[in-house]
């Protein structure tokens, strides 16, 4: 039984390891997704380059529904049974 017990906390050990890395990653892709939207907001590459629309619309889909999807996850785990939120 005690085995059991210790896998279980070996579980618990690595979900809260890949939440935690999955939040660093969301961050980042945040960032690089704002640095280069101001990148190409600030260059002419947006008025000269626009059969490159397809790339850029994906690149900042991915880059928001990565944050998207992590700000949902983490509402979803911050919630309580009573429906009130706890503090993160």
């Amino acid at each position: 039984m005690e085995i059991v017990l210790l896998w279980f906390d070996d579980l618990d050990d690595a979900l809260f390891s890949t939440a935690l890395v999955w939040d660093r990653l969301r961050r980042l892709l945040l960032q690089i997704g704002l640095a280069a939207a101001f990148a190409l907001a600030g260059s002419e590459l947006a008025a000269i380059a626009t059969q490159w629309w397809l790339a850029f619309t994906a690149i900042a889909t991915a880059s928001v529904g990565a944050w998207l999807l992590g700000a949902t996850l983490r509402a979803v785990y911050y919630r309580r049974a009573d429906g009130s939120l706890t503090p993160a």
